[in-house]
């Protein structure tokens, strides 16, 4: 049996051992955080993809007003300050990629540098992605297209640590 003197002489000892491993457990707490809040932010923009695509299709809103419903829904992303939407209806052609016929962009963004739409636009559009769909002629489709700057909380301006996400749905 240990005697009292014993544990008084070794009792500071567990506190110095938790003061020098609690830096790394708060760092790896803080890692599992961001990683959790990245992973949020991806799902809120597929979420907005597809639920503006689907409003698109299936209303007579105008397309401004889905934007600017969904940026508004989108919290607790900042959508003004790091986010861009993009509506963009698509038609069928025979024996080719579908064409552009009109494209909306988000009025609501304040980002400096704004992204452009990975579909092209309709002077130059880009739509080799969407070949897939295999329209008939005639045939209209939806797609929206979010764009999103996360800011990691470890990062600085030009940190590696940011990241764009971006979630395309065609409706």
């Amino acid at each position: 049996m240990k005697s009292r003197s014993h544990y008084k002489k070794t009792g500071g000892q567990a506190i110095i051992e938790f003061v020098l491993i609690l830096p790394v457990l708060l760092l790896l707490l803080l890692g599992v955080f961001d990683f959790a809040c990245a992973i949020r932010a991806n799902n809120a923009i597929d979420n907005m993809s597809r639920e503006g695509a689907n409003l698109a299709s299936r209303t007579q809103l105008a397309q401004q007003d889905i934007m600017n419903a969904l940026a508004a829904t989108a919290q607790p992303l900042n959508m003004q300050s790091n986010g861009m939407i993009y509506i963009t209806v698509l038609n069928g052609v025979s024996g080719g990629d579908p064409t552009i016929q009109n494209q909306y962009a988000w009025s609501g963004s304040q980002l400096s540098d704004i992204p452009v739409s990975k579909l092209g636009t309709p002077a130059s559009p880009t739509t080799h992605s969407l070949a897939t769909l295999n329209l008939q002629t005639g045939q209209t489709v939806n797609a929206a297209e979010v764009f999103y700057n996360y800011q990691s909380l470890f990062a600085s301006d030009a940190s590696m640590l940011s990241k764009q996400f971006y979630s395309i749905t065609t409706f």
